[in-house]
């Protein structure tokens, strides 16, 4: 595995081997890598036949910081390297993205992954990961493209004809960077997002929050808009979630999590905002009980269908909005199966992938038997 040290992402997949009575894997830490990029070939190389799972880089300050410096020098950018980030600040997330993906690029290209390196930097570019699935076939939010800043949002708005998109960080994860944003036609705005705003006399800066915010002042949606522009960022329409039909009132979208091209564990995540990750608050529900028959066979459709756009990645987890019996895919992330707390079959998401290594035959009966891909 290779992954930030202690991370809880690592943690959870080795207590799952231990759980199914195998030894722990080896682990390789990006601290490591970052300093000398060959460990991996050479560990991968005295490992034939291994299975190699890439982790996220992220809840890890000090590597999120390296990762900016590498970037920032591999893209030749003019000037004094940026300075280090506050507590949850949002910045340089163009920078990150390149130091990430050099540090993927140094990987070997030939190796038993789970994700290939290739697949996972072009699911963290989340406008080319869009840009991918439409031109598979898929269906998402429609695309109002690139942008550059606040005035070019309102630009896009005009040739578009539309008054409700949603603002995203190209780079971004967890919700970061992601704006709901509305017009009307007598010029009255709104942005709502877990951005918070710290603007003083040396420009503004963008702070993640547990807390979302609604931003009305024009002044500041264009300062929040322009700074998450300026790290990358791209427009999509904003298509209307389903209620949730339990009477608790909100609005809902689904992770759906896919194994080896099959829907394995799927959650509902129910906001009264436009964000529904389940960081910010929000709560689960109860899919099973919500969908019927057919819309259950459709979330399966749209999920293998979806996961065919990479079909070298194992795993890959979805956000998608089903609806009147269509689906769109929000997002597809090569790190999605971090979902604590569902089982699926009576396993967790790291119970299952640890189905795909190979148990000694001595330790044999005590292994369970892969679930079908059959829905639950």
């Amino acid at each position: 595995m290779i992954g930030p040290r202690d991370s809880r992402r690592l943690r959870g997949l080795q207590l799952a081997l231990r759980e199914r009575g195998l030894a722990a894997a080896e682990e390789l830490h990006y601290e490591d890598l970052l300093a000398a990029p060959q460990r991996a070939a050479e560990r991968i190389a005295a490992r034939p036949g291994a299975l190699v799972k890439i982790e996220s880089p992220g809840e890890a300050p000090a590597l999120h910081a390296a990762l900016v410096e590498r970037g920032w020098r591999a893209l030749g950018a003019p000037g004094a390297p940026p300075q280090p980030l506050r507590h949850g600040e949002l910045a340089h997330q163009h920078y990150w993205y390149a130091g990430f993906r050099q540090l993927l690029d140094a990987l070997p290209a030939r190796a038993g992954y789970l994700n290939p390196p290739d697949d996972i930097a072009g699911m963290s570019d989340k406008l080319a990961c869009q840009l991918r699935l439409r031109a598979q076939g898929i269906a998402i939010p429609p695309l109002l493209g690139e942008l550059h800043g606040y005035e070019h949002l309102r630009a896009l708005l005009r040739e578009h004809g539309t008054g409700q998109v949603f603002v995203k960080a190209r780079y971004g994860s967890s919700g970061a960077g992601v704006l709901a944003y509305r017009a009307n036609r007598g010029g009255r705005e709104a942005a709502y997002g877990s951005a918070e705003l710290d603007a003083d006399g040396n420009g503004a800066r963008v702070f993640n929050s547990l807390k979302p915010r609604r931003y009305d002042a024009a002044a500041q949606i264009a300062a929040l808009v322009d700074a998450i522009a300026a790290q990358g960022a791209y427009v999509e329409r904003w298509i209307p979630k389903p209620r949730a039909p339990d009477g608790d009132g909100g609005h809902y979208d689904i992770r759906a999590v896919a194994l080896d091209g099959f829907l394995r564990h799927r959650v509902a995540r129910v906001g009264r905002g436009p964000l529904t990750n389940l960081h910010l608050g929000n709560r689960r529900g109860a899919l099973a009980h919500w969908l019927d028959d057919a819309a259950m066979h459709a979330l399966e459709i749209a999920t293998q269908q979806a996961a065919m756009a990479f079909p070298r990645s194992r795993m890959i987890g979805f956000d998608l909005i089903l609806r009147e019996g269509r689906s769109w895919v929000l997002e597809a992330n090569a790190f999605g199966d971090l979902l604590l707390d569902l089982p699926w079959q009576g396993l967790s998401t790291y119970q299952d992938q640890a189905l795909l290594r190979p148990v000694p035959a001595s330790n044999a009966p005590q292994a369970p038997h892969a679930p079908e891909p059959a829905h639950a």
